[in-house]
């Protein structure tokens, strides 16, 4: 595949190769997914395939990591939605979701 033309001060972005070389010319064997993502807005692949073609050169893909913790059968009640681990999913029904004549006051 042909690098398309891109307007980025990045050189090492501009094409597969040139980041191969920028990361071994940096003693990296390593590359995460911002560094993919600039890659794939440079060349106009897709992020699997900048990732598929950088593995093909025997590099190692570090995997986002995202700081979690699960609640189990036994956490606090108090906490469900609103403590660590938790995900909100809803805003509620809390008094700016009222609409209409029945929301008007006064």
């Amino acid at each position: 595949m042909e690098a398309r033309t891109t307007f980025s001060s990045e050189p090492e972005y501009a094409s597969v190769e040139d980041f191969v070389d920028y990361l071994l010319d940096d003693e990296r064997t390593v590359f995460t997914l911002s560094e993919v993502a600039k890659v794939a807005s440079a060349t106009g692949w897709t992020n699997r395939a900048v990732i598929d073609e950088l593995k093909s050169y025997g590099l190692t893909y570090r995997e986002p990591q995202f700081g979690r913790r699960v609640r189990g059968f036994q956490s606090c009640d108090n906490d469900r939605f609103f403590g660590p681990g938790a995900e909100k999913m809803h805003g509620g029904s809390g008094w700016e979701q009222v609409n209409g004549f029945a929301g008007q006051t006064g």
